[in-house]
C-alpha cells in the first residue's frame, strides 16, 4: 500500500527514478520492527475490498507517514487519519506535531494548520536525493472543566 501511494503521485516536483528511489527497500517486517522497536504507532484506514487504503505513523510528537492509495485520495482518508494521530500526540502530553513533508504533500499540510520550519535535501533509502521540508503544528491544550 505504501509503494502504490508513493508511486500514485502522478506529476509534480519528483521524476518516476525518484519515487522509486523513495520507495525502495520497503518491506513489511520494517513495519512491524518500528513499532515493536521504536515505539512507533500506527493508524489503518480499510475500505471493503481492497482492504487497506491509507495509514498514519507517529512516534512520540513526530507523524513518521501519512499515506493513501491513489484511487481514495480526495474523500478526506488523510485528514481524517492525521487528526486522530494529532489527538493522541496531544493526548500523550506533546503541545506540537512535527513531520517531514514531501512537496507535493505540503499544501494539504499547510491545510491542515501546519507550517514550514526548515527546508532541506533527504537522502531517499534508494540512494537519490529529494528536496523535502520539515514542518509543525501547535496543538490546542485540552479544555479542562468541559
Amino acid at each position: 500500500m505504501h509503494r502504490e501511494a508513493v508511486r500514485g503521485i502522478a506529476h509534480g516536483p519528483y521524476s518516476r527514478a525518484e519515487l522509486e528511489s523513495w520507495i525502495a527497500g520497503l518491506h513489511p517486517d520494517r513495519y512491524r520492527q518500528a513499532m515493536d522497536r521504536q515505539g512507533e504507532r500506527m493508524l489503518l484506514a480499510e475500505a471493503p475490498g481492497p482492504g487497506v487504503v491509507g495509514f498514519c505513523s507517529w512516534r512520540d510528537r513526530r507523524v513518521i507517514g501519512l499515506y493513501v492509495l491513489p484511487g481514495f485520495t480526495g474523500r478526506g482518508i488523510a485528514r481524517r487519519l492525521l487528526r486522530m494521530a494529532e489527538a493522541a500526540i496531544a493526548a500523550a502530553g506533546h503541545g506540537e506535531v512535527t513531520l517531514g513533508a514531501s512537496l507535493p504533500a505540503l499544501a494539504f499540510y499547510q491545510r491542515c494548520g501546519y507550517r514550514v520550519t526548515y527546508r532541506h535535501d533527504w537522502q531517499t533509502r534508494g540512494g537519490l536525493v529529494l528536496p523535502v521540508a520539515d514542518m509543525a503544528k501547535t496543538l490546542a491544550s485540552p479544555r479542562v472543566g468541559t
